[in-house]
C-alpha cells in the first residue's frame, strides 16, 4: 500500500513538471515566432486622428510604459486623461516627464488604483465620479507577467486579480458612465481597451481552479488571465455593442514590447541590450491601443487587434459557452448581481 502511496505520489510530481516544461515550451515558441513576425512585418502606426478636445479617457498602468505612451497620445490629442497607478507621486512625476518634453495640451489627473484590491477598485471609482467627468474611452492597460505565487487581500491570484478581475470589476462599475457618454453622442459611442495578449492562443481557463489553488505555473496563469480578457472583450461587444452601438469594446495585442513587465523573464533580465535591440519600443506598442480607442476606422466591437489590424482570435476565445461560463463567474466572485448595475 505505502509503495502504491509513494508511486501516485511521483506520478503527480512527473506530472507537474511536465505541465510546467509544456507551458514554457509553448509560450517561448510563440514568443520566438511574434518577434520574427514583427521583425519581418511593417509597423503601422494611426495616422490622421483629430483633436479630442471635450473627450474623457481612463489609463489603468499609465504611469510607465505602454499605459504612460498613450497617455502622452492622448495629451497631445488635448483630451483629459485619468491616469490610474498604484503610486500617485510616481504618476504625477511621470506625467511631470511627459511634460517637460513639450506636451503643453490636455489635462491629467492622477488616482490611485490598486488592481490587487477590489476596494481600491471601488475607491477609484468613486473618486472617479467626484471630478464631475463623462467617459469616453476606458484602456485597460495594467498588467504584470509571470510573478511568483502571490495572493491578493482578496485571496484572488494575481495574475487573475490585476490582468483580469479587477478590470472586470472597473468596467463594471464605470458602465454607466460609459453608455451615458453613448446616450449624449450616438455618433461616436464610448470605447473600451482591453490590453489582451497573442499568449491568449496558447491560454486555457481552468474553471475548477481559477485562482491557481491547485496548482500553480506562472506562465499559465499569465496566458489564462490574458485568455479571460480577450473572451471578457467579446462578451462585451456582444452585450453592449449591437445595433444601438453602446459600445465599441476591443482587445489588443501590443506587439512584443521592451517594458517593466519583461522583469521575470530570465532572458530579458540577463540580456537587457538583445530585448532592447529586438523588441518593439513602449510608443510602438501603444499605436494598436490608440488606434482603437480613437480612430475612426474602428467602428464595432468584438475584435482582436495587432498592429492595428484585425486579426482572427483563439478559437478558445470564440466559444459562445464558455465566455458565459466566464462571465458568470467574475461575477459571483466579485458579488455582481447585475452587471453595469451598482
Amino acid at each position: 500500500m505505502r509503495t502504491e502511496v509513494m508511486l501516485v505520489c511521483v506520478w503527480h510530481r512527473v506530472e507537474g513538471w511536465a505541465w510546467v516544461c509544456w507551458n514554457y515550451l509553448m509560450l517561448y515558441l510563440l514568443g520566438a515566432w511574434y518577434l520574427l513576425k514583427e521583425l519581418i512585418t511593417t509597423h503601422k502606426s494611426p495616422i490622421g486622428l483629430p483633436s479630442q478636445k471635450g473627450r474623457v479617457a481612463i489609463v489603468t498602468g499609465g504611469g510607465r510604459g505602454i499605459g504612460l505612451e498613450a497617455v502622452k497620445r492622448f495629451l497631445q490629442l488635448d483630451m483629459t486623461v485619468v491616469v490610474a497607478g498604484r503610486d500617485v507621486p510616481v504618476l504625477e512625476d511621470a506625467v511631470a516627464k511627459v511634460r517637460s518634453y513639450g506636451v503643453q495640451e490636455g489635462v491629467a489627473v492622477c488616482l490611485d488604483l490598486d488592481l490587487t484590491s477590489m476596494e481600491s477598485v471601488r475607491n477609484f471609482v468613486n473618486e472617479f465620479e467626484t471630478l464631475k467627468l463623462p467617459l469616453h474611452v476606458l484602456v485597460n492597460n495594467a498588467g504584470i507577467m509571470f510573478w511568483p505565487l502571490d495572493r491578493t487581500i482578496d485571496g484572488h491570484e494575481s495574475h487573475w486579480s490585476v490582468n483580469y478581475l479587477g478590470h472586470f470589476l472597473l468596467t463594471h462599475l464605470l458602465m454607466p458612465h460609459l453608455t451615458a457618454t453613448s446616450v449624449t453622442t450616438p455618433h461616436s459611442p464610448a470605447r473600451v481597451v482591453n490590453l489582451s495578449s497573442s499568449v491568449h492562443y496558447i491560454g486555457t481557463i481552468n474553471f475548477d481552479d481559477v485562482d491557481s489553488k491547485k496548482c500553480y505555473n506562472a506562465q499559465a496563469a499569465y496566458a489564462q488571465s490574458k485568455l479571460a480578457l480577450m473572451m471578457f472583450t467579446l462578451s462585451l461587444a456582444e452585450r453592449y455593442g449591437g445595433s444601438e452601438g453602446v459600445l465599441v469594446a476591443s482587445a489588443v495585442h501590443p506587439g512584443v514590447v521592451a517594458t517593466e513587465l519583461f522583469q521575470h523573464v530570465a532572458w530579458a533580465t540577463t540580456f537587457p541590450w538583445l530585448a532592447h535591440s529586438l523588441l518593439k519600443t513602449p510608443k510602438q506598442g501603444s499605436d494598436t491601443v490608440v488606434y482603437c480607442a480613437l480612430s475612426s476606422e474602428v467602428k464595432e466591437g468584438g475584435h482582436y487587434y495587432e498592429n492595428c489590424t484585425p486579426t482572427t482570435p483563439s478559437s478558445k476565445a470564440t466559444r459562445t459557452v464558455d465566455q458565459h461560463r466566464l462571465w458568470d463567474l467574475s461575477c459571483r466572485q466579485l458579488g455582481i448581481q447585475v452587471f453595469g448595475q451598482a
